[in-house]
């Protein structure tokens, strides 16, 4: 069962919510998480949970920061599993914690494990020990950058690089470093996914007499298969699928 809670007011511009999932069935679930463009802290309260990858997976009472991710993930949750987890918005973990995030991109690595005992103490008033938390931790870092993300957002992932660097007041190549430190990607890379996310909710709300081949020509993509094979990347599924 996922569950999604609002952070403090103060909060909002850099912290998208505060989640959790919870698995109480005897059977293993498996669940598909598509890129966001987000960070995420994940702290797991409840079992282990195994890294589909082969890797270390997420250990009983260990907190987890998972990158932004450029491909899909589908993990297992065993049963007992307990996540809280922090979303936060591009560019807004930079708000509270000076971490260069390209180590982090498609990677979960241990990080802020004080927050692991907070949660048990704190039991169903965790939202309110968050937000006590994080507002201790707030900064004003990269708020320039949450500006340009946001502008990438509003144009739906359609923008030069060079123009957008221009509109900021900032040079590619500053755009560029800013973007590998407080995203853990690329202003080209962070913009294809939010205009993946963009059509995907496209073909999952389409039209009649609108086409898939409609939807690539206004969204940048050369044509039917280009889209196809961003949707593919991004979703491990075939437009059609979705």
């Amino acid at each position: 069962m996922y569950q999604q809670y609002t952070p403090h007011i103060a909060l909002t511009s850099f912290i998208d919510a505060y989640w959790t999932v919870s698995v109480h069935t005897r059977q293993a679930q498996q669940s598909r998480i598509l890129p966001d463009g987000c960070v995420d802290i994940i702290c797991n309260l409840g079992n282990e949970v195994p890294d589909t990858d082969g890797g270390a997976g997420m250990l009983t009472d260990r907190a987890y920061l998972v990158g932004t991710m450029t491909q899909y993930s589908v993990p297992v949750m065993q049963a007992d599993t307990r996540l809280t987890g922090i979303r936060f918005k591009p560019a807004g973990f930079a708000a509270f914690y000076d971490l260069h995030l390209q180590e982090a991109t498609d990677n979960c690595i241990p990080f802020a494990q004080e927050l692991v005992p907070l949660l048990h103490k704190a039991g169903s008033d965790f939202t309110a020990q968050l937000d006590q938390y994080f507002l201790h931790r707030l900064t004003n870092a990269a708020s320039r950058l949450i500006a340009i993300t946001q502008d990438i957002q509003q144009q739906h992932g359609l923008v030069k690089i060079a123009d957008l660097a221009s509109r900021h007041f900032i040079t590619p190549r500053q755009l560029e470093r800013q973007f590998m430190k407080f995203t853990g990607v690329s202003p080209k890379a962070f913009s294809n996914i939010v205009r993946y996310r963009h059509v995907h909710h496209l073909i999952k709300n389409m039209t009649p007499g609108v086409s898939m081949q409609t939807i690539a020509f206004e969204n940048g993509y050369y044509d039917h298969a280009h889209l196809a094979n961003d949707i593919r990347k991004y979703t491990g599924l075939t437009p059609t699928s979705l």
